[in-house]
């Protein structure tokens, strides 16, 4: 690097240097040789001097950017040198590919972008865009260089040539891949278009051809940038349409990618128009470079989006759980009953597991089968799970807020989420604990004595204890379970659309061949309302049954505290105390800690289903502080309206959609 206190030295300055750079005129070998000294000199050259101007703060950089531009414009023979090397040097790289991924799927973009950070990158061949890589740019950089004055540039004008073909030559390769990606098999099946010659990605190549063939026609300019807002529409449509049809990370990144080099084709055809200042171009393209090295920005569109897909179907899934009228309400009641009395043999077999003589992965694969197979049998029966419904709705909520028609509607929707939370929990709490007594009398009759041991009902509710047990941070790592579990049911509506497989089961030749096309249809309509929710209590089975296994494993005891089945297994706990003598002082402090289980299995779900919608969405800030003020006003003058009161009015305004997809 050259000493910035010393530039004009023999040795050290650019302009000097660079007329003792070879220099013949010559073509440069084929791309399966070696460089010459030559290519190697002229490359170091280009990447010495970035870094010069690169060695001091953006202010002063200006004077240097002048004193070089005036030391090769004083010679004709220098100038028409650099006109040489900057030909060589492919600025199309440049324009088409700086901030823009080189891969067409997230991952291999990823994996690129680790590696340039990791590992040295070798360059042989005198190349623009690599050089300006290396210089490592940021944004005080685009900033500097977008805002250089007419006299700070004067010299510049001369020594780079004029670039209309530069940016034709862009303008091919960017259509052709941007045709390449937008006419992919997988993508055209989101386009809005039937067949591939319907597409405005089939004529993109042939528009640029013609105007790269009379660029100064204002007819073939205006044809191409019709060409490219049609593309851009169509991938926009696309975007849309993964509502419908299903969202992957590869198809997000690939409209993604499609629409970058769009806006990129649009940029250049307005530069070379004259249309857009070229200050403000260069600035854009060296802001690229700083895009280029920072991981979270590849990753943070497509996966926001993405996720933002996921939680819609999260979302779909929760309707399910908010009552929108009376009759709803009680039925959930009912349903919230059935999956109490469910959850109390899920407690019964929980001790009966724990008490065997088995290695800890057994007993982790059958707590697991436990919960599992309760769960599931809670979905097909269509039952409710209170503490399940947190997250769901939370996503069915940020839906609401979304829409930004006022407060009203989505504190009526909190209302009614409220309002089916609390008969649902006193539904599973008055199935739970009444059928655990009941199973508790029965093994009484058949043994003569209660299921649990004195010890053992007694360790149970010491479990429970709100300060000298593991209660609540146990609790609250069960409400982030069941946010998981929410998070993987979302994932599955999601893939069961993208893969059409409803559809595709009941259309099935083989399916309808084996069982005929009644069945068929069946199973399709049968896996679009339950596989979803299945695959959600599946995921929580698990997170229940092995987690537990793994922190024994790794030394670091996890336990589940679910409140229908703390509830479950209070209940045993109490009856067996209670046949064998006085019930404990501590059993108040067990069911402050049961109060506490169930409020933290809520409110983490739910804030975290809440979180994660809501940064999804980008939903603005001040839009959740006038939520909060007007739902505080609303709880202050009608709290009843979150319990049981129901609002006159139609509640399923608020609804995101109809149906389930649970």
């Amino acid at each position: 690097m050259w000493d910035v206190s010393d530039s004009k030295s023999a040795d050290r300055d650019p302009v000097a240097a660079f007329t003792r750079v070879p220099f013949d005129g010559s073509e440069e070998p084929d791309g399966g040789q070696e460089p010459d000294e030559r290519q190697e000199l002229e490359r170091r050259w280009l990447q010495d001097t970035l870094a010069w101007l690169k060695s001091v703060p953006p202010d002063p950089r200006a004077s240097l950017l002048h004193y070089l531009g005036e030391g090769l414009t004083a010679d004709r023979a220098l100038t028409e040198r650099f006109h040489r090397l900057w030909t060589r040097s492919f600025p199309p790289r440049l324009f088409c590919e700086a901030g823009l991924p080189e891969e067409n799927s997230l991952v291999r973009e990823l994996m690129v972008r680790i590696k340039r950070r990791i590992l040295p990158q070798m360059e042989q061949r005198l190349d623009l865009y690599a050089a300006l890589q290396a210089a490592e740019l940021n944004e005080e950089d685009a900033v500097w260089v977008a805002g250089l004055n007419e006299e700070e540039l004067r010299h510049w004008k001369q020594l780079l040539p004029a670039a209309i073909e530069d940016y034709g030559i862009a303008l091919r390769l960017l259509s052709i891949r941007a045709a390449a990606t937008g006419l992919a098999p997988d993508l055209m099946r989101v386009m809005p278009y039937r067949l591939e010659s319907e597409s405005p990605f089939s004529g993109l190549v042939e528009a640029v051809i013609r105007y790269t063939e009379a660029p100064q026609s204002a007819e073939l300019r205006s044809a191409l940038h019709e060409s490219i807002l049609q593309c851009k529409m169509s991938a926009g449509v696309s975007h849309a349409r993964l509502e419908e049809v299903g969202v992957s990370s590869s198809l997000v990144f690939r409209l993604d990618l499609v629409i970058s080099q769009l806006e990129r084709m649009e940029m250049l055809l307005h530069v070379a128009a004259g249309q857009e200042d070229v200050r403000k171009f260069c600035g854009a393209l060296v802001r690229g470079f700083t895009e280029e090295r920072r991981l979270s920005d590849v990753v943070r569109s497509s996966i926001n989006r993405l996720a933002r897909h996921i939680v819609r179907y999260t979302g779909r899934s929760g309707e399910h759980y908010i009552a929108t009228s009376r009759s709803e309400w009680r039925g959930m009641g009912w349903g919230a009953l059935g999956g109490g009395a469910i959850t109390a043999f899920t407690a019964l077999f929980k001790y009966v597991f724990s008490s065997m003589p088995l290695a800890p992965m057994w007993i982790g694969i059958a707590h697991s089968l436990n919960y599992t197979v309760s769960f599931v049998l809670m979905q097909l029966l269509g039952w409710l799970l209170a503490s399940k419904m947190p997250s769901m709705t939370a996503a069915a909520l940020a839906d609401a807020m979304e829409a930004e028609n006022g407060m009203r509607s989505e504190v009526r929707l909190i209302a009614a989420i409220s309002r089916s939370q609390v008969i649902v929990t006193f539904g599973n709490l008055f199935g739970a604990i009444p059928m655990a007594i009941l199973i508790d009398l029965f093994i009484q009759w058949r043994t003569g004595q209660p299921f649990l041991s004195q010890e053992a009902a007694l360790h149970g509710v010491e479990s429970l204890h709100l300060l000298k047990s593991w209660t609540i941070p146990f609790a609250a790592l069960t409400g982030c379970f069941l946010w998981l579990s929410s998070l993987a049911a979302g994932w599955m509506g999601n893939w069961i659309v993208l893969n059409r497989l409803p559809s595709a089961i009941a259309q099935s030749r083989r399916i309808r061949r084996m069982f005929g096309s009644f069945i068929a249809e069946r199973l399709g309509r049968l896996v679009d309302r339950h596989l979803s929710g299945t695959v959600g209590y599946f995921s929580l089975g698990l997170l229940f049954g092995l987690l537990p296994f793994i922190g024994v494993f790794v030394g670091a005891p996890i336990e589940v505290r679910h409140i229908t089945l703390a509830s479950a297994s209070l209940a045993f706990d109490v009856h067996s105390i209670a046949w064998h003598g006085h019930l404990p002082g501590v059993l108040f402090w067990a069911l402050l800690g049961l109060v506490a289980t169930g409020f933290l299995n809520f409110n983490v779900s739910f804030a975290l289903g809440l979180w994660l919608a809501m940064r999804a969405r980008n939903l603005h800030p001040q839009g959740r502080k006038m939520l909060v003020r007007a739902l505080w006003n609303d709880m202050r003058h009608n709290p009843a309206l979150f319990f049981w009161k129901e609002e006159p009015g139609d509640i399923k305004t608020t609804a995101v959609g109809a149906g389930s997809t649970d």
